[in-house]
């Protein structure tokens, strides 16, 4: 196979002159910008099509996609795990996490714009996932007892702050200093639930010493947030 000079496509042996261009085999061509700007790459196409895509064709393209690979990755790996043991076995971990990412991907597609419906959807797969890791592992029982209600903290505290979100009249400093809030609350859970599944005891330690260090951080950022009033700018504030 020989290439044009010019363009790059492959030439058959029989060909005099590239079919794209018209320039003869062994010929050579001074590439002007003018000339380069009009050439018919197919990844130009593509690039062009995609940015005449509207947002929603835009995140239905990437569900197309992503749906392709998901599918295509778990047929691909449950071939493999029966050819390799004639069963099941750790690609039912695989075929697990994979419809759960699936699910979450389908969830942003339609919800993208109901912000609450979105967490409950989120929420839903990603308990779903747990419970189902849970049973293939024997059902030893974590995924009831302890993920999901970490899983429940998480979401809650998230609704919340959303909540919160939507009611505040400003929105600022105010808002990463709710988010250090609940982060310092989740940890709190987190440390409730595993001393509830390993001790059957509530015990709480390391979770206070770390939400407590979240209180100077987020009365800084409330103090921050009410100084500036809706006519100063941030920049003006820091003295930049």
């Amino acid at each position: 196979m020989s290439y044009c000079n010019y363009c790059g496509v492959e030439l058959d042996k029989t060909m005099t002159s590239c079919p794209l261009c018209g320039l003869t085999v062994g010929e050579k061509r001074v590439i002007t910008h003018e000339w380069k700007s009009k050439q018919p790459f197919f990844k130009d196409k593509i690039s062009s099509e995609i940015e005449n895509m509207t947002a929603a064709q835009k995140r239905i393209l990437f569900w197309e996609i992503s749906a392709i690979i998901l599918v295509s990755g778990i047929l691909v790996t449950l071939v493999i795990n029966w050819i390799e043991s004639k069963n099941i076995t750790w690609s039912k971990y695989i075929l697990v996490a994979s419809l759960s990412i699936l699910a979450s991907i389908s969830f942003f597609t339609l919800l993208r714009n109901r912000p609450f419906m979105l967490v409950l959807g989120s929420f839903i797969s990603n308990a779903a996932l747990l419970l189902l890791l849970d049973l293939i592992s024997s059902n030893i029982g974590w995924g009831t007892k302890l993920g999901v209600p970490i899983l429940i903290s998480l979401y809650a505290l998230i609704l919340l702050v959303l909540w919160l979100i939507r009611i505040s009249h400003r929105r600022g400093f105010n808002i990463l200093a709710l988010i250090f809030i609940a982060l310092g609350l989740f940890l709190i859970c987190i440390e409730v639930f595993v001393s509830l599944y390993f001790n059957h005891t509530i015990t709480l330690s390391w979770s206070i010493i770390a939400a407590a260090s979240m209180i100077p951080i987020s009365t800084l950022l409330l103090l921050v947030h009410f100084r500036l009033k809706s006519g100063i700018e941030l920049r003006r504030f820091f003295n930049i």
